[in-house]
């Protein structure tokens, strides 16, 4: 049995939910809200600095919650459609709405199609025009404050002109739940916005690539963004990672780790060359800390290291041994070419870009090569990778790489590639120098045209000779062949 005080508890309670449907279905059945479009859709295209639009039809719903329902919505930015989408919902609270005011529950968006462009002056579409003054950008809180926030079967367009550059993702699923902004101690959104949420994408393609199945679980609070942990499938394996972003200070703290086990070289390579070079499976992994204002000087100030291992490769043509021991050959065979072996993976395909490694595989005539052991270790320092520990073993030879990759300026220094004896000396050597994109080539050494049975003779002169010290080019874990 009920108390008098809870029967009561319940009449009013039942009045309130009465009075609420009886308000809500007045508003959808008596109140024409097109007739506020061209109010809302001026206050919007002032608010944001484009032109926004409403194509469609805008309703009030009761379901699955109450709110407002907008169709064929575009933003443009000139000439450019910046953002469409057929269906952009926003839910309301109802308690607010009584009292003439608009507080989001959810914010739903349904195929939305978004285009980025980057101008040749590194402007984005999205930002206000130079001819504009400068005004304080505030965002309210009551817009920024919601249970949730979704985006459904999204495109997303990003146009680069200055590196002539064309990504596209498709398939997006955004999910951001318990969204508040807390403007008490300033109004920079990124450091007092709070949220938790996931992130997912079928295909992400450029011109070179394509990585499928991109997805990542995602939270901020205070100016701290953790995306973690990020998977996808790009080399054909499981790749994980992690990024952490620190706002708090006066420049943008970033942390990135990735790593990929037993990924599938070839197909990696052939994602962006086409050509098949090599086939067997690899570890990279890569850890990176940078700190900025901008990408640039993020660029300058990037720190880590990077790491790619694999053991018994099969190389498709000849077998590097062949070239190595083969005077007629060797003499169209460049070393530095061999540096494609070491620069797989995310360092090299920067370097690919501009310069073809795969000059070795031109004259093929057939044949198969395998290489036992791989190991290409890079420190990072100031935006520039060092050789750490880079080389490679056939059955009967060891090549390694000393030198420097200057991302910041995007060039070689002092790189050299070497075919070593089993001191780790120096039998033959080539470097190459320059921007990433024309690189210089020096010529081989000389000692390039001794073949095999001449080089077996140097070396016993050598020691018979007292010259059988030598300058060591190569101290790491790669051991000579037996």
């Amino acid at each position: 049995m009920m108390t008098p005080k809870q029967k009561r508890i319940l009449l009013v309670s039942g009045s309130v939910a009465v009075l609420l449907v009886v308000v809500v279905s007045a508003l959808v059945l008596f109140v024409n809200i097109s007739v506020y479009k061209p109010r809302i859709e001026a206050a919007a295209s002032d608010a944001i600095g484009m032109d926004f639009r409403i194509g469609g039809t805008m309703r009030i719903v009761l379901f699955p919650r109450v709110g407002v329902s907008l169709e064929n919505v575009l933003i443009k930015k000139g000439a450019l459609d910046f953002f469409s989408a057929q269906r952009v919902r926003i839910g309301l609270k109802l308690l607010p709405l009584i009292k003439r005011e608009a507080r989001i529950s959810e914010f739903t968006i349904i195929k939305p199609k978004i285009t980025i462009e980057r101008d040749k002056n590194g402007r984005f579409n999205f930002e206000r025009s130079i001819q504009e003054p400068d005004r304080e950008e505030r965002f309210p809180a009551a817009l920024l404050t919601m249970g949730s926030f979704v985006i459904s079967k999204g495109e997303l367009l990003f146009l680069d002109r200055i590196a002539n550059v064309r990504t596209g993702l498709n398939g997006i699923d955004l999910k951001i739940t318990d969204l508040l902004f807390s403007p008490e101690r300033s109004h920079s959104l990124l450091r007092n916005i709070s949220f938790s949420g996931n992130f997912r994408c079928k295909i992400l393609k450029t011109k070179d690539v394509e990585v499928k199945n991109i997805r990542f679980d995602m939270k901020g609070k205070d100016g701290i963004f953790d995306i973690d942990p990020i998977a996808m499938n790009f080399f054909g394996g499981g790749e994980k990672g992690a990024i952490k972003a620190d706002l708090t200070g006066g420049s943008a703290l970033v942390k990135i780790q990735f790593a990929a086990a037993n990924f599938d070289f070839e197909k990696f390579v052939e994602a962006f060359s086409k050509k098949k070079i090599m086939k067997g499976q690899m570890d990279f992994s890569l850890n990176i800390v940078t700190e900025g204002k901008s990408l640039e000087e993020m660029k300058k100030r990037m720190n880590g290291e990077a790491s790619l291992k694999g053991e018994n490769l099969l190389l498709y043509g000849k077998d590097l041994d062949s070239l190595l021991s083969k005077i007629e050959e060797s003499q169209n065979f460049s070393l530095v070419d061999v540096g494609a072996f070491f620069l797989a993976g995310p360092l090299g395909t920067v370097l690919t870009k501009g310069y073809d490694f795969a000059g070795v595989y031109k004259e093929t005539k057939g044949g198969q090569g395998i290489i036992e052991k791989l190991v290409s270790d890079w420190k990072i320092r100031n935006g520039s990778a060092e050789a750490e520990d880079v080389a490679l073993s056939t059955k009967r030879n060891r090549i390694a790489m000393k030198g420097r990759l200057d991302f910041v300026n995007s060039r070689f220094d002092d790189v050299t590639v070497a075919a070593l004896d089993k001191n780790g000396c120096a039998k033959f050597s080539q470097k190459m120098q320059g921007p990433f994109r024309n690189p210089q080539i020096e010529k081989i050494s000389t000692l390039k045209s001794i073949v095999g049975p001449a080089v077996k003779l140097f070396e016993k002169a050598q020691k018979f000779i007292g010259l059988g010290k030598c300058e060591v080019f190569y101290k790491g874990s790669i051991k000579h062949p037996v």
